[in-house]
């Protein structure tokens, strides 16, 4: 079995560097999040983080690579809830747990970061997950490795419960759930303008994670689509997402 990749750490938590290396990657954090990565540098990210240049080129290189890792610290965490989440569930059904339980153990652990107190990782996620992966192919396939292990499990969990659907059309679903899902986190139901932040009381809407759960399933559960209305020359999915 694939184990999810991380990235490398310091062997100290908790020493003088590795606490200058999280009060980096924190403000760049905030920064990419608030102006985007086009606007911020690392002379900036140095001033701020009250760090030299030097420092941030020590524990990182380059912009880039800071970019990643800060994606990869917010991913890695949620990845494995995900993973923790579906085994759960799994083990609780013998095998067969409801689709509904499927679906949320895939989407909860991401919706925690529509909290307000986790915006700037809400941000990073987006940025990297959906501009870097279109805008530089090579970010894709850097991402397959970080998220084949979700990927497999998943699938394989579906399959098993959604057995009027072909192994491809469960694998083109799941890849749609991902890209639901980050639709809702890049318009949380907070944001000014969203259509879940008109002044209905929740507990006659239900939540966000409700709303997104009930719809997949659905999507899931919908008959498979008839041979002549298939595209026959897709393109691959994207081996990144949420």
């Amino acid at each position: 079995m694939n184990q999810i990749a991380r990235p490398k750490k310091l062997a100290v938590s908790g020493a003088p560097g590795e606490r200058a290396r999280s009060r980096i990657l924190d403000t760049a954090e905030d920064l990419f999040a608030r102006e985007g990565p086009a606007a911020v540098t690392l002379r900036s990210i140095a001033a701020a983080a009250q760090v030299n240049v030097a420092a941030v080129n020590y524990y990182f290189g380059s912009k880039e690579n800071l970019f990643e890792e800060m994606f990869l610290r917010r991913i890695i965490p949620l990845n494995e809830e995900r993973l923790t989440r579906l085994a759960d569930c799994v083990a609780r059904a013998n095998g067969a747990p409801p689709l509904e339980d499927i679906v949320a153990a895939y989407v909860l652990p991401a919706l925690r970061l529509t909290d307000a107190a986790s915006a700037s990782a809400r941000a990073i996620v987006v940025q990297y997950s959906l501009g870097r992966v279109l805008a530089m192919p090579e970010v894709n396939e850097k991402l397959a490795r970080y998220y084949a292990q979700v990927r497999e499990e998943f699938v394989a969990a579906l399959l098993r419960v959604l057995p009027h659907l072909a192994p491809h059309e469960v694998v083109w679903r799941y890849y749609w759930m991902g890209g639901s899902l980050m639709v809702a986190l890049a318009v949380p139901s907070a944001t000014p303008g969203s259509p879940l932040s008109a002044a209905t009381p929740p507990a006659a809407t239900g939540t966000m994670a409700d709303h997104l759960i009930a719809f997949l399933v659905q999507g899931f559960r919908a008959s498979p689509v008839p041979k002549r209305q298939r595209n026959p020359g897709g393109k691959k999915a994207a081996a990144g997402g949420i």
